[in-house]
């Protein structure tokens, strides 16, 4: 039979040549199979001793632990095979389906193949425990046993028979010697040629071969002594990687798990690689939870200790073991919602986990369970990727968690208040209380209770979600910034701060409110049957009074912050990267960075929603009631005070943007200084279009910004730069808001009015009606626009309305005020009344007030003590008291009266009244009744009042003491020489009546008509040049003339000197300007102030040019000056200037028509300074006024 089963070969057409199905082949064959196997009743008992030979063997051997299979070997060869065998002479039956197989023909064979089969096993498990043993001491318990060896014991119970699926597969090429295998030396004509495998289905067989891996042992021999064979043993292919050898005794009572498959191993190995890991990197929940880790670090970490060769379906099954054993070993922390509501384990960067507080001694009395899946199976007969065990837990099988310890604990609401607080950013998931409570709890409440802690609840775990949001741009944005190389390092702490402002106050104040809230949401959970949260109020009370300041000092500063983040984006690509890698990582969402700048913002605009909704629903009687309604007053209080704050912050980012859209022209490098835009503080009040019409057919559109401290004016213009944008060209000068004045608007700014009055409101209104014009592009609405100064001009610019118009005035008046407030230390003089509406102008319609023009006044004490004033007009001299005007009176009828003076030691009255010099008793031009009429006001004349007419021809005169003599120099023009004629009273004191009877008085007789004169001439002298007017120093005489200013020393006329020296070359830039003309000269501590009307400089007591001293460069055109140390103040046509003399600062602008000064008196103590100009609201009238100093003037020396 052997000879034919050797020399035999499939016929050339096969009994199974019309199978085309491989499936259907496969099951003729397994059916073929099972036909032999009944045809070899009689051999199986045989069998059965022999299996039961092996078993009884392997009692005395030392247990084994499961060792691994290398599946990624390369096949090996198994060699000199030691047999021991009894040989029986039966012949195996014969299947016409299996003429290409050789079967074991005798008793011998059996035997023989059953003991090759039971030493493979055993010495293959020595061999590869002791490799892996070497390999990973640390993971394996290695022990090893002696060789199997056959024992004699009777065969009494059958065991399970071998299949005769052990099987020798024979090709046309290959011979076997059956005296040679009878007798223990065997040998084959091909180390190919004998293959043994287990029992399975022709399907199953090529189902596994199609993986490409099969587990081939290589085999020790087991004695010495024994010859050796090569032979090869083929078992099919496990379906899964864990294929381990099987260990056993005899009774099958001891199965011993490997050590990686013990829990305790592994939270071993888990806690201190978990501990390495955040000593090496820190994430955004670190600082709350030290041993944090996400879901793909949790995989690499377990793979790490773990048996090699597993997928990493197991990895995340042995994490959800320590997930779910009992006490659990793995929590999710708060933000990681989808593994608290699913109370599953994911394996994502997103969903972040921390290990519950275990020391290393509990964790082994702690934690108590196998791994099954690491371990053997228990039936004897289920070898590595075997199937069709009975075991439901086999390990050998690969399928999801089962078992006692992967049973997933019932979700609970106490179960999920014992791990962490809910919180969730999962939309798709419900976050509602309801549904963490059971449905006996939610029937046992009432509706109104069961929404009251819905928005309780919502109250949390926002609170939860804002905490988790603030520490993401805490750990990955601020954080990550300092330590980056985005941006330069000496800039780079201020931009963070100029950016994230003070974020760190505002996460510790929630992050606290958010602790309190969540430990008292689980005490409450813990100790109400019902688990409801009975109140928050009083939490949020212990936290909210630090709202105010944080919120204050970040909620308005959020749109600059945005916009120095974008600004820097835009100009830094290293920047912009940085920026979009902190985007992209999970835990950020996809959310922009802005989302977590403006974070704050809109979490406190919600708070007053989510209490409120908590509050609705909360009863009257209540505790809780009162508590929320203090919390949202405040917190509403805090919301408020922000959004004012925001508007400023919106109105400087705007200003930010118009900085850089400005551009300026070429040339005009003042605009650049003027502008800008960059102070702190800054605030734009208004800007839009108006309409400039240069044409009776063309309009062009100016758009206007009106800022706090100038107006400016631009064309609009496409950007040449950035796609979608514009830029502003500016088109006109800029215009200060001390220049600007707006017709029918700042009038009342002059005399401290800070307001639209009524009485500009009543203008305004009639200006409005009557000033609008009609023209080709409909009824228009002008705004006169005033520059003042010698580089202003007027600008006439339309509004669309009248509405308009109006807003844009009162944003004008307002503009001006908040400069004055702003700069109240500069408001050094203020205007003081003297006389409103006593003096009308020449076009005034009635001659009751019309007195001609006022062109000078002087200040003096009357005989009761009474501060009077006296006013020259072009009709003749009122007085009055002064700042009374109702008591201003008529006294003296003189045509063109010019300058008058008053000498106080002498009670003289000095009038210059047609180019005539007079002199008048002061006491009798008083008025005595302030109560006579007109009619007697006008009968008076000068035969009334005692006076001398001193000297005819004078052009100007003046009055006061040099070197200690009171004198009156009058100038008389003679060609182009000024003649000066200097004269002293005689008279003494005209109150006194001993001098008033002499000089007052007529005197009966020849020559009695004639009166003393009260003067004479002291002296005489003159200068070769045209002159303006006379300055009194303590010991000289100053005449201001066009060739500057001539110093006259009245004692020796020799001595007199010019100023300033136009030789010097330090004057260069006063001889350049041959049109300039010297407006005074005044003593400055130990210098001397030259003014002109077009700048004015210092000079030392030599006349040399103070180079130290800045140079005033006059804004206005003067036309007079006055000085009130340590100012200088200049009177233009338009308004008055003040200018500090030691800095050349402009100080303060008072704004009018028709300005001039009327008099100007160097006191002792305080200069006198009188001005007049148009009344602000009743321009035809005459408004008289003195400019009152505000501050304490510095003594001189």
């Amino acid at each position: 039979m052997n000879s034919q089963l050797q020399t035999s070969s499939p016929p050339p057409s096969s009994t199974l040549e019309y199978v085309g199905s491989p499936t259907l082949e496969a099951l003729c064959h397994d059916l073929d199979l099972f036909i032999n196997e009944l045809t070899m009743s009689t051999n199986n008992n045989d069998i059965s001793n022999d299996m039961k030979l092996f078993s009884s063997t392997n009692t005395n051997t030392t247990t084994q632990d499961i060792i691994p299979l290398e599946l990624n070997q390369p096949l090996k060869k198994v060699e000199d095979l030691d047999i021991k065998e009894e040989q029986d002479n039966e012949k195996p039956s014969y299947s016409p389906m299996l003429e290409t197989y050789t079967r074991f023909n005798d008793e011998a064979n059996r035997n023989s193949t059953m003991t090759a089969i039971k030493e493979e096993y055993t010495v293959a498990s020595l061999s590869v425990s002791h490799k892996a043993a070497i390999n990973k001491p640390n993971n394996m318990l290695v022990s090893s046993s002696p060789p199997l060896s056959l024992s004699s014991s009777p065969r009494t119970t059958p065991t399970s028979p071998v299949s005769p699926s052990f099987m020798r597969v024979s090709s046309s090429n290959s011979t076997i010697n059956t005296d040679d295998f009878n007798s223990g030396t065997s040998t084959m004509t091909n180390s190919d040629d004998v293959i043994f495998t287990t029992r399975s289905s022709s399907l199953n067989r090529a189902t596994s071969s199609s993986s490409g891996k099969s587990i081939i042992i290589q085999v020790a021999p087991s004695s010495p002594r024994h010859r050796y064979h090569k032979q090869t043993h083929l078992f099919s292919n496990p379906t899964s990687p864990l294929a381990f050898e099987i260990k056993s005794t005899i009774d099958h009572e001891l199965m011993e798990a490997p050590r990686h498959a013990f829990l305790s191993y592994m939270a071993h190995h888990l806690t201190t690689a978990v501990k390495s890991l955040n000593e090496r990197r820190r994430i955004y929940c670190s600082a709350e939870y030290p041993l944090s880790f996400n879901g793909e670090e949790a995989i690499d970490l377990i793979r790490s200790f773990s048996p090699v060769g597993l997928s990493d379906t197991i990895y995340l099954d042995m994490a959800q073991s320590l997930m779910y054993c009992k006490p659990p070993l793995i929590a999710p922390i708060d933000s990681s919602e989808k593994s608290i509501r699913k109370n599953k384990f994911y394996a994502n960067a997103i969903e972040t986990y921390s290990l519950v507080g275990m020391d290393s001694s509990s964790i082994d009395t702690a934690l108590q369970g196998i791994y099954t899946p690491l371990t053997r199976c228990y039936s004897m007969s289920c070898l590595p990727g075997q199937p069709g065990c009975y075991s439901v837990s086999c390990p050998n099988k690969v399928f999801s968690l089962n078992g006692y310890i992967f049973k997933k604990p019932s979700t609970t609401a106490a179960a999920a208040a014992s791990l962490l607080s809910s919180s969730s950013h999962d939309t798709t998931l419900s976050r509602a209380w309801s549904a963490t409570v059971s449905k006996e709890v939610l029937k046992s409440l009432p509706d109104d209770e069961i929404k009251r802690q819905e928005a309780i609840h919502e109250v949390i775990y926002t609170e939860d979600d804002y905490v988790r949001d603030l520490k993401i741009l805490d750990i990955d944005f601020a954080k990550e910034l300092l330590s980056s190389q985005c941006i330069e390092e000496h800039r780079k702490k201020e931009f963070h701060d100029k950016v994230l402002n003070n974020y760190e106050e505002i996460l510790s104040i929630h992050d606290a409110l958010y602790k309190d809230l969540r430990d008292y949401q689980a005490t409450c959970q813990a100790n109400h049957p019902n688990s409801v949260v009975d109140k928050i109020g009083h939490i949020f009370l212990r936290h909210v009074p630090r709202f105010m300041q944080a919120y204050l000092r970040y909620g308005p500063h959020v749109v600059l912050a945005e916009h120095y983040a974008k600004q820097e984006a835009e100009t830094n690509m290293v920047f912009r990267h940085f920026i979009k890698a902190r985007e992209s990582l999970a835990q950020c969402r996809r959310l922009p960075f802005r989302h977590f700048i403006i974070l704050p913002v809109t979490r406190l605009q919600r708070y007053c929603l989510l209490l409120g909704a908590v509050l609705k629903k909360t009863p009257e009687d209540d505790p809780d009631k009162s508590d929320l309604k203090d919390c949202m007053d405040a917190i509403r209080q805090v919301a408020e005070k922000v959004d004012e704050a925001t508007v400023e912050t919106k109105n400087t980012l705007r200003i930010y943007e118009v900085q850089q859209r400005i551009r300026y022209k070429p040339d005009d490098m003042t605009s650049q200084h003027i502008l800008d835009l960059l102070w702190p503080g800054r605030r734009l009040l208004k800007e839009g279009v108006l309409m400039r019409k240069s044409h009776v057919v063309e309009a062009v559109d100016i758009h206007v910004f009106l800022f706090d401290h100038v107006l400016l004016m631009t064309k609009v213009k496409k950007s040449s730069t950035k796609q979608d944008d514009v830029e502003y060209v500016v088109s006109k000068r800029l215009i200060p808001i001390e220049l600007l004045h707006v017709q029918d608007a700042t009038e009342g700014f002059s005399i401290g009015m800070r307001t639209m009055s009524n009485n500009t409101a009543s203008t305004t209104t009639m200006s409005m009606n009557n000033s609008n014009t009609s023209s080709a592009f409909g009824t228009s609405f002008p705004i006169l626009f005033q520059h003042l100064g010698r580089h202003g001009a007027d600008y006439v610019l339309y509004a669309e309305n009248a509405a308009s118009r109006l807003d844009w005035k009162e944003k004008m008046v307002q503009a001006k005020a908040m400069k004055e407030m702003a700069e109240l230390h500069k408001q050094v003089f203020e205007i003081r009344t003297l006389s409103d509406t006593t003096f009308a102008g020449n076009n005034y319609p009635s001659s009751i007030h019309n007195h001609g023009k006022v062109t000078c006044t002087v200040p003096f004490t009357g005989p009761t003590g009474i501060r009077m004033i006296a006013v020259g007009t072009q009709q003749g001299v009122w007085m009055g008291i002064e700042g009374d005007t109702n008591t201003i009176r008529l006294a003296l009828v003189l045509s063109d009266v010019q300058q008058i003076a008053v000498l106080e030691d002498h009670h003289i009255f000095l009038i210059l009244s047609d180019k005539t010099l007079y002199a008048y008793a002061l006491d009798p031009l008083i008025p005595k009744e302030y109560a006579q009429t007109q009619s007697a006001i006008k009968l008076t004349n000068t035969t009334d009042k005692p006076h001398q007419k001193i000297a005819q021809h004078i052009s100007f005169f003046h009055s006061g003491t040099c070197n200690g003599r009171t004198i009156v120099i009058a100038m008389k023009k003679r060609g182009v020489d000024s003649n000066f004629r200097v004269l002293e009273p005689l008279c003494g004191d005209l109150r006194k009546p001993a001098n008033s009877q002499k000089f007052l008085n007529k005197k009966s007789g020849l020559f009695q008509n004639k009166i003393p004169s009260w003067f004479k001439t002291y002296m005489e002298f003159y200068i070769g040049t045209e002159s303006y007017a006379i300055q009194f120093l303590k010991a000289r005489v100053v005449v201001i003339c066009s060739r500057g200013f001539e110093i006259i020393n009245l004692e020796a006329l020799n001595m007199n000197r010019n100023l300033p020296d136009m030789s010097h070359p330090d004057f260069t830039f006063v001889v350049q300007r041959p049109d300039i003309r010297p407006l005074g000269m005044y003593r400055c501590r130990d210098h001397y102030l030259l003014c002109y009307d077009a700048f004015a400089f210092m000079v030392d007591v030599h006349g040399g040019l103070v180079k130290d001293a800045q140079i005033i460069e006059w804004e206005g055109m003067p036309q007079s000056v006055a000085f009130y140390y340590p100012y200088v103040i200049g009177f233009d046509s338009r308004f008055v200037e003040v200018r500090h003399v030691e800095t050349a600062e402009m100080v303060q602008i008072l704004a009018g028509n028709y300005m001039r000064c009327l008099q100007f008196v160097q006191h002792s103590i305080a200069p006198v300074i009188h001005g007049c100009m148009a009344h602000p609201f009743k321009p035809d009238f005459q408004y008289i006024f003195q400019l009152t100093g505000t501050f304490e003037p510095p003594l001189l020396k």
